[in-house]
């Protein structure tokens, strides 16, 4: 009989990764040639072989991995160099992670359980952060003794990332609605100011909500993690009193400064920018300049070198005492729509008169 037949006899046909077990010379490996392997292990690997679940079996001290076809994809070009081999060689960028796992698992017999657990790994030329659904539980020979660890596990990356996005949508919509009724209350409050009569008044009011509209159909796209299909570009100009105009009343020239070079942004780019642009003139509205009858922004921005730089002023606003200590969630946002998507960065300089804030994109960036 030869080698080859003795191990098609011990374990059944178990798909490709049947046959690259029963192809392997395992004599060369810390487990020996198949014939050889205890009774348990045989058994063990006969059952995950033709399984439909996601399993992977690391055996004795070195981990040595065997697993079944539905495994492999999670170990993407790993497979199938890890078939065979010990853990720590193919899992090295997570083993910190992984070993405490399964030393916990074959020293103490116990069985670990998680949901959504996060590891990181380079199964496909990169870095991945993603989660799964694991159980680690023993593989015990005749006397009781933990020889492997079976690990039955699914992964959930996508369903964690539709999770999160969802609970960042939520409170996302919930900031806007807070924000919006600030809004609205500021824009009545300056609509109140220049209107001589209740006609002027509800003109002045539907104008701005209609401006406001349009500043948040810019900033929109962005939020919910799209962008806008169209190749249209705008300018940094027009995308600016846009936003601002809402807040236009018969004090508007004078309380609010726009100057700077005609600056085109691409129709990716204009989410992000407005994202930021918007957050600054809610949070004016609520804390700032904006709040108080005298209050008044300057807007100035410029290219230099291969930058571009954008300078928010305010003045005449309620005195800051101490910069804040927490950022809003709102801010948050801004941030992350100018340092992640556009590879830019916001600086907040808290002086005592009002807030400087200052921004910077890399031109090619915006213009995309």
């Amino acid at each position: 009989m030869s080698a080859q037949t003795g191990r098609e006899k011990d374990l059944p046909d178990g798909g490709k990764t049947g046959a690259l077990i029963r192809a392997l010379d395992w004599s060369k490996t810390s487990l020996g040639p198949i014939s050889a392997w205890p009774s348990h292990l045989k058994v063990t690997v006969s059952l995950i072989l033709p399984a439909q679940a996601q399993i992977v079996l690391f055996w004795g001290p070195e981990f040595v991995a065997l697993y079944n076809d539905a495994y492999a994809p999670t170990i993407g070009n790993k497979h199938p160099e890890a078939l065979g081999r010990p853990a720590r060689e193919n899992w090295a960028e997570l083993w910190d992670d992984l070993e405490p796992l399964l030393r916990r698992v074959l020293e103490t017999g116990e069985t670990v359980f998680a949901k959504d657990r996060p590891f990181y790994i380079e199964r496909h030329g990169y870095p991945e952060n993603v989660h799964f659904d694991i159980s680690y539980s023993p593989v015990r020979d005749d006397a009781g003794k933990v020889d492997g660890v079976l690990c039955i596990v699914s992964e959930t990356t996508e369903r964690v990332i539709a999770q999160e996005r969802q609970r960042l949508l939520l409170r996302e919509t919930n900031h806007r609605l807070k924000n919006l009724f600030a809004m609205v209350d500021a824009m009545i409050t300056l609509s109140v100011r220049s209107a001589r009569t209740p006609q002027e008044f509800a003109q002045a009011l539907r104008g701005r909500l209609a401006a406001l509209l349009r500043a948040k159909e810019l900033v929109r796209p962005g939020i919910i993690g799209t962008e806008q299909a169209a190749s249209e570009r705008t300018t940094v100009d027009a995308l600016v009193r846009t936003i601002l105009q809402p807040y236009d009343d018969d004090r508007f020239r004078e309380r609010i400064s726009v100057t700077g070079p005609d600056v085109s942004v691409g129709a990716k780019a204009v989410t992000s920018l407005a994202l930021a642009l918007h957050e600054s003139a809610t949070n004016a509205v609520k804390y700032g300049a904006l709040s108080e009858p005298d209050g008044g922004i300057r807007i100035k921005w410029e290219t230099h070198g291969g930058d571009f730089r954008l300078e928010w002023e305010e003045t005449g606003g309620p005195a800051i005492v101490v910069a804040p200590n927490a950022r809003g969630f709102g801010s948050l946002l801004a941030e992350r729509s100018i340092i992640s998507q556009l590879g830019g960065k916001i600086e907040y300089d808290w002086q005592r008169n009002g807030l400087k804030l200052r921004l910077t994109v890399p031109l090619n960036r915006l213009s995309v």
